[in-house]
């Protein structure tokens, strides 16, 4: 006769000191922050449901109730230094440094002047295509079709 006798499972505060255990392995890592979280919060609350139903044996559903929380904790930690909502002040000059409006018009101004024979010899031959004559009131660009930008958006 076969019995159907299934693996033992283990006590309920052994089984939240492994996940927060596991919570705590993945809390120091940015990357890994987020399921720390997720796993710390999982074994806080089979932490605190086998500390409901121990009797003698509450000190290891402590611990576990203890270091899920410190996971979580040092989780949450990590990922908000990482967002930069918390304790962010680099020292130093910036790697990329914004340019002020002033910067921006001469940038731009200069690159439409470089494009400046290419963009008109593109008017040209779509006029030259579509037959279409230039309009003044678009500064010379010809019709394009509908929802298109004049002079290619270079503006």
């Amino acid at each position: 006769m076969a019995e159907n006798a299934a693996a033992p499972s283990p006590p309920p505060g052994r089984a939240a000191l492994g996940f927060a255990l596991a919570a705590l392995a993945a809390s120091w890592n940015p990357f890994a922050a987020p399921l720390g979280l997720v796993v710390g919060v999982a074994a806080a609350i089979l932490a605190f449901r086998a500390l409901k139903r121990a009797g003698d044996r509450r000190r290891i559903a402590g611990a576990a109730l203890a270091l899920s929380l410190f996971a979580v904790l040092a989780s949450a930690l990590l990922l908000a230094v990482t967002a930069g909502t918390v304790g962010v002040d680099l020292p130093g000059e910036p790697v990329l440094k914004a340019r002020t409006p002033e910067e921006l018009d001469r940038v731009l101004s200069g690159a439409a002047e470089r494009t400046r024979a290419e963009r008109e010899r593109s008017r040209a031959e779509l006029e030259r295509l579509t037959g279409a004559p230039r309009r003044a009131s678009d500064g010379g660009a010809a019709p394009g079709p509908a929802g298109s930008v004049p002079d290619g958006g270079a503006r």
